[in-house]
């Protein structure tokens, strides 16, 4: 192992926006890892957070140094066939979808382990599953959900 870069050799898929996910790719990649950053097909959220050029931001740059991009609709019948071609030479896939999302996609660990044994699967949640903070008890617009009743 090169001591230098311990993670030398590692594959990693990210399916991460705005801080932990990335950032933990971040450090993979900065450790040796090759990392693949699969973003929406309009870009990661954080690209136009007051951005220096068109889709570039101090943030978004920061956080995603090192890494490959690849812009991806997840819905998209012809996503499959790409997503499981890098999932089956991945060691690692970190994913932080807002809650039910990846196993929605097919890309939880029930969903993973039986086709991928090998592979590591993390996945943050800002504010967890359970607790009072935890997603689904906030306000529906809070969670990008239209209201289903009109503030008066």
């Amino acid at each position: 192992m090169d001591t230098a870069r311990p993670f030398a050799g590692i594959e990693v898929v990210e399916f991460g926006q705005f801080i932990a996910v990335p950032f933990c790719a971040q450090v993979l990649s900065e450790g040796g890892a090759h990392v693949v950053k699969i973003e929406s097909v309009e870009g990661d959220p954080v690209r136009q957070l007051a951005p220096l050029a068109p889709g570039e931001t101090r943030h978004f740059l920061s956080r995603n140094r090192g890494k490959h991009s690849l812009p991806l609709d997840l819905r998209h019948p012809g996503a499959a066939p790409v997503v499981e071609r890098l999932l089956a030479r991945a060691d690692v896939v970190l994913t932080n979808f807002r809650p039910g999302l990846a196993a929605e996609l097919h890309l939880d660990w029930p969903s993973l382990a039986p086709r991928f044994p090998r592979l590591v699967v993390g996945n943050v949640s800002a504010f967890g599953r359970r607790g009072p903070a935890r997603y689904d008890s906030w306000p529906p617009d809070q969670r990008g959900e239209p209201r289903t009743q009109p503030l008066v």
